[in-house]
């Protein structure tokens, strides 16, 4: 596996790539297509942000957006995205490492994680901390919350030489 920084004509790729992680998970096509614009990822957006892609055999397995902000305490983790198949293979986990790593680079504390309910176990697994939560009401799941989340840049292990 190999990380490196992603380009802005990936913008389609990394689109595609979020829309299929999030359709992993036991949505309506209803509730997909209400999130496609927040899925969205533009060639600004890579332009701007800190995006980062994982390839497995020269293809896009995932990616993690992070927004630099001037709080040092703690930095938005705005994307973090693997491919269905690539799933349970550490994927997720190099990505989180890196951005951890990119963070603590900068002087930055804490990832901040508003986080997919259904990622709360792999986060957590991570080392991230829940410390609050959103409501986000859906159809049918009227309860349904997001679990907001911090991730101590200093607790992980950022010495996995592969990725770069």
């Amino acid at each position: 596996m190999k990380i490196r920084r992603g380009l802005e004509c990936e913008a389609p790729m990394l689109t595609a790539v979020a829309n299929q992680a999030k359709a992993h998970w036991p949505y309506t096509v209803a509730q997909l297509e209400a999130w496609r614009e927040d899925l969205t990822i533009t060639g600004s957006y890579v332009a701007r942000s800190f995006t980062y892609v994982a390839e497995v055999n020269g293809e896009i397995a995932g990616f993690y957006s992070l927004c630099a902000t001037e709080s040092m305490s703690g930095w938005p983790l705005e994307h973090l995205w693997v491919v269905p198949d690539c799933m349970g293979r550490g994927v997720g986990r190099a990505l989180l490492r890196h951005a951890a790593g990119l963070a603590a680079g900068n002087g930055v504390e804490n990832l901040t994680i508003d986080a997919e309910p259904y990622a709360e176990p792999f986060y957590i697994a991570c080392g991230a901390q829940r410390i609050g939560v959103v409501a986000a009401a859906l159809e049918g799941e009227p309860l349904r919350q997001r679990p907001q989340m911090l991730l101590a840049t200093y607790s992980v292990d950022n010495s996995d030489p592969v990725t770069q």
